[in-house]
């Protein structure tokens, strides 16, 4: 029986840091040379992703890994996004409008194609465009990924001035702005959107909102039929990782997880995500 095994990283199997203890990696790098797969699903972009598995060796024909839950698809070894949700523009026109009404301003994700300036071959970049800076938690959250990741951010006063596909809304806010926002977008069609409390800073809260077709239950899916898998064991900490658990087999929560993911889970991973699954291969 083929099994999967996909870990969420914030919180799941990163440390308090945000980064991957060399242990796990050289752990995990042991298990995908002896052939068990082995994805990562997160909120994540490309730009941090690349950087916190830096030491994590992608060999060909390794699973994928979801990115921005579930709504890019990126096979790792190849730099190749195999699959994607786009917003259609009278989506993202409705929820941008919505938003902007309640003065809440997110940041806005769009995939543009782009050439390579070294091949010069076709390739893709994301881009994050936002109108305002309105709080804090906001700045931080730009600030930290431009040193950190180098990842592209760009100011902007109209919509028209986006490049490219649109594929994700993330509102950065306090509790009373989430809910008020999300309340207000919850009748748009043909969107799907989750909320939850920062593992880091317990004060802030995020709203992401992607297009209906995209998730963490549709990256589980897709990377079930994409591998062949028959069982699928997911690891993660928050609400976020709810819909990954109604697409798995085996759901498993870390020692910190929130209490309605712990109450979901079939089992509770102790001593981290690498140590459970040697132990389930083990017992297997």
């Amino acid at each position: 029986m083929k099994t999967l095994f996909v870990t969420d990283l914030d919180g799941t199997l990163l440390g308090p840091d945000a980064a991957l203890a060399p242990k796990d990696a050289a752990c995990i790098n042991r298990m995908t040379a002896d052939g068990i797969p082995i994805a990562f699903a997160t909120a994540r972009t490309i730009e941090s992703v690349r950087h916190i598995l830096k030491d994590i060796r992608f060999r060909p024909g390794m699973p994928p890994a979801a990115l921005m839950n579930g709504v890019l698809l990126r096979d790792m070894e190849k730099g190749v996004y195999i699959d994607r949700a786009v917003f259609s523009k009278e989506t993202a026109d409705c929820l941008l409008w919505t938003m902007e009404s309640l003065e809440a301003y997110p940041f806005i994700y769009a995939l543009q194609q782009q050439q390579h300036p070294k091949t010069m071959q076709a390739c893709e970049q994301l881009m994050t465009y936002y109108k305002e800076i309105p709080n804090p938690a906001m700045q931080a959250f730009m600030d930290e990924r431009i040193q950190r990741y180098q990842k592209p951010f760009r100011q902007i006063q109209k919509v028209s001035e986006i490049d490219g596909e649109i594929i994700y809304f993330c509102l950065v806010a306090p509790e009373d702005i989430m809910k008020k926002t999300e309340q207000a977008i919850c009748t748009i069609p043909h969107i799907k959107y989750t909320s939850y409390r920062d593992h880091y800073d317990q004060s802030v809260f995020y709203l992401e909102i992607f297009d209906e077709r995209a998730s963490k239950k549709h990256a589980i899916e897709f990377l079930r039929t994409y591998t062949g898998a028959e069982t699928v064991v997911c690891f993660g900490d928050n609400l976020n990782d709810l819909p990954m658990f109604e697409a798995s087999d085996i759901r498993v929560a870390v020692e910190g997880a929130h209490p309605e993911l712990k109450e979901k889970a079939d089992f509770i991973a102790h001593d981290g995500v690498p140590a459970f699954i040697l132990q389930y291969l083990k017992n297997q």
